[in-house]
């Protein structure tokens, strides 16, 4: 029933800080490491070829390597959550093979391996062939890193544990002289073993650790290799040599160029049946010229890029790149008896699907969602939630969405960012895609459930987060649009602490804005929390407000995204339907922003504007503030047109009813030379962006009655006869002048 791809996968969840690393290889201290490896298993893998040559014949089999616990030690670089990578540096960072790729004139190991001991392998004799890939390791193994890097990266470690295992089973044997012993591990082992002494690993039982039988997917496959590896590629040619081609790589290379032209006809690329029979003959010819016995993988994709790409391949490559890849890749799911178990987490997850009617054939599929209607649309709603929030790969994204939007495959209300909150159903984009079962293995130590795993998830993002408002903030609802209300006061604790320690204007703003949000759910909070919300509300309006002053000395790249937080900062105070929040100590600290002289512009007008409508500012000083500008010298006039943009931005009305401002403004514009006016004109348009076309043509009409210029002629007038005379002049000039081009 098993068929590969297959991976033997090892996690350790080091709860009990055995190793230390909590906190180094962790968010933080309370947060264990985690450690995860992969044994993978393909059909033309020599791992594979030995297990069903050794059960043919009726071989005790035995897996050798050394246990993931006794190698934790040696994880001395942070990865994603100490991730195994499978690679070949050690055979391709040494002085030996170095020389071996200049002589060759190869570009990498990949290519230098791939021409010296793939394609010529089958033109070989066997012992030959094993003599030189065994001459190439230990020659590598020698001029490459000393012992002591041997030793802390662990090699050494697993190689004592392999000989181990040998050794056990020569003494076991000894007595039966017709006993063979075949060990099958990579070349840069094999040279070893023979010379070194065994030395079982240190790895007792432990709760901690988790192993498992489980299928893999090429895809997955293709993300564990830190080198080119491509596993359909390799699939082709084992499929052209079971089918008996004498020259296999040429049979794949011609398959695979034939399915690579398809996927790059797809995303409409002109790429002809023509273009397919050059490429093959290309790499052949390439083949030749590096004088490799058949075209390798490095011949084939070179050849795809000089007969599929039409024109510069920065340009026009990248479809034909990705269409490669995916071919190269594939997209192979593999599977494994039922008799081996499957994981919690897996059988949770088809669980659920079946549950909420998922597909899970690869089929796209719309998902419709009624949360006001039905509680099983909003378990069914969370249930899409967490596996968004765990990304797993079950999505597209949904046909009319924004392409802007946060969540391509959702549209609907979004607490967590607040869009279409106005919304009361949901819309996803489902496909079930080959990566769905890697990755839930990948979260398989994370719990036995798919909420389990988010929740794990989501505490650790809550740590990484400790003393950030805004994402805290952010995270509790999530949490709340997963449904994972279990967990919900541990959150707002995170978030009540981090009100506490962030000092950050926008952090705090954006915080209440979200729990503000958070609050019109009430029926998601339970009625024992609601008041812990609003007194972060509370806690963050007064935070906030103390730190208002402090954003007077925002940079200019940063005035408009200032601006925007205090813009919602003063709706939510008149606004918050909770208990009264103190204007008194908001207009306070506004007053202290417009009063910093030395003050970004922008903020200091939008302060004004802001007191204005509070009724804490006269029309008389808004109006002396913009004179100091525009009455300034010429670097205090270009400042005077931040300050418009912040003032209207908050506040037109104190410009549209005030004839004092727009006195001033035409008073000091008409004074200004022409550098200074052309210098601070792009400023004032962008300040008056703010106002709509009814209101500029009421700035207008006043403008026309304060320089006394007559009333504008209607529309439909017909055009005055001097004004077509001058404009029929100036056309016929610009015709001359296009002439020769036209």
């Amino acid at each position: 029933e098993t068929r590969p791809p297959f991976t033997i996968f090892s996690s350790y969840v080091d709860r009990d800080d055995k190793f230390g690393m909590a906190g180094v290889l962790s968010p933080g201290p309370e947060v264990p490491a985690r450690f995860r490896g992969w044994w993978p298993f393909v059909e033309y893998a020599p791992e594979y070829a030995a297990l069903k040559a050794g059960r043919a014949v009726g071989a005790k089999l035995a897996f050798i390597d050394a246990p993931l616990p006794a190698t934790i030690p040696h994880h001395h670089v942070p990865r994603q959550e100490s991730a195994q990578v499978v690679e070949d540096r050690h055979l391709a960072e040494n002085a030996y093979f170095e020389a071996l790729r200049k002589a060759q004139r190869r570009r990498s190991f990949d290519e230098f391996w791939n021409a010296n001991f793939e394609v010529c392998a089958r033109a070989r004799d066997a012992r030959a062939f094993m003599r030189s890939v065994l001459t190439f390791a230990a020659c590598a193994r020698r001029t490459g890193e000393d012992v002591r890097a041997l030793e802390a990266d662990g090699t050494l470690l697993r190689e004592a544990h392999m000989r181990h295992h040998v050794d056990a089973f020569l003494k076991e044997h000894k007595a039966d002289p017709s006993a063979k012993l075949v060990v099958v591990t990579g070349a840069f082992h094999s040279v070893a073993l023979p010379f070194i002494k065994g030395q079982k690993a240190k790895a007792g039982a432990d709760k901690n650790l988790e192993t498992m039988l489980t299928g893999h997917s090429f895809q997955a496959l293709a993300g564990l290799y830190h080198l080119n590896r491509l596993p359909a590629y390799g699939q082709a040619v084992w499929d052209a040599l079971k089918a008996g081609s004498p020259e296999p790589f040429h049979a794949a290379a011609v398959q695979l160029l034939i399915e690579i032209m398809r996927h790059a006809r797809s995303a409409r690329e002109g790429v002809s049946t023509a273009d397919a029979v050059g490429a093959y003959r290309v790499a052949r010819n390439l083949a030749a010229l590096r004088g490799n016995r058949e075209a390798t993988l490095e011949d084939l994709t070179d050849a795809v890029q000089m007969t599929y790409v039409k024109g510069d391949r920065t340009v026009r490559g990248g479809e034909v790149e990705r269409a490669t890849r995916e071919v190269l890749v594939g997209a192979r799911l593999g599977r494994v008896t039922g008799a081996a178990g499957r994981a919690p987490l897996l059988r949770d997850f088809y669980a659920a699907c079946k549950l909420h009617k998922l597909d899970v054939t690869g089929t796209a599929k719309s998902v419709r969602c009624d949360l006001g209607k039905q509680e099983g649309h909003r378990l069914k709603s969370a249930f899409l939630h967490q596996c968004t929030f765990l990304a797993v790969p079950m999505f597209e994204r949904v046909g009319d969405n924004d392409w802007d939007a946060p969540v391509p495959h959702f549209k609907g209300p979004d607490l967590a960012t607040g869009r279409h909150l106005e919304l009361l159903a949901e819309t996803w984009g489902v496909k079930w895609g080959v990566g769905v079962d890697a990755r839930l293995v990948e979260l398989a130590d994370r719990g036995a459930t798919v909420a389990q795993a988010a929740a794990s998830l989501l505490r650790e993002g809550l740590v990484k987060a400790r003393g950030d408002a805004a994402e805290t903030t952010r995270l509790l609802l999530k949490l709340v649009q997963m449904m994972l209300l279990e967990a919900f006061d541990e959150a707002l604790g995170a978030v009540e602490d981090a009100v506490h320690a962030d000092a950050v204007f926008g952090n705090l703003v954006k915080a209440m804005h979200d729990l503000v949000a958070l609050l019109s759910y009430r029926d998601l909070i339970a009625p024992a929390s609601q008041p812990r919300v609003v007194a972060a509300v509370v806690a963050l309006f007064n935070k906030a407000c103390l730190q208002l002053p402090m954003i007077a000395n925002t940079p200019p790249e940063g005035a408009r995204e200032a601006l925007d937080r205090l813009q919602t900062l003063v709706r939510l105070a008149l606004t918050f339907e909770g208990p009264a929040l103190d204007r008194e100590l908001l207009a306070d600290k506004l007053g202290e922003a417009a009063g910093d002289l030395d003050g970004a512009p922008a903020i200091r007008g939008a302060a004004l504007g802001v007191l204005f409508a509070l009724g804490r500012a006269s029309e008389r000083r808004v109006a002396a503030e913009l004179d100091a500008y525009l009455l300034g010298g010429p670097e205090r006039v270009r400042q005077a047109g931040p300050f418009l943009e912040g003032l209207f931005l908050v506040s037109k009305s104190v410009f549209l009813n005030s004839r004092r401002l727009q006195q001033a403004i035409g008073r000091v514009l008409g004074q200004l030379d022409w550098p200074t006016f052309k210098a601070l004109l792009p400023d004032l348009r962008r300040a008056f962006t703010q106002f709509i076309p009814s209101e500029i043509d009421r700035i207008s009409a006043r403008v026309g009655e304060e320089t006394g210029l007559a009333e504008p002629p209607p529309r439909d007038a017909p055009v005055p006869a001097a004004v077509a005379r001058v404009a029929a002049a100036a056309d016929e000039k610009v015709r001359g002048a296009l002439g020769a081009w036209l």
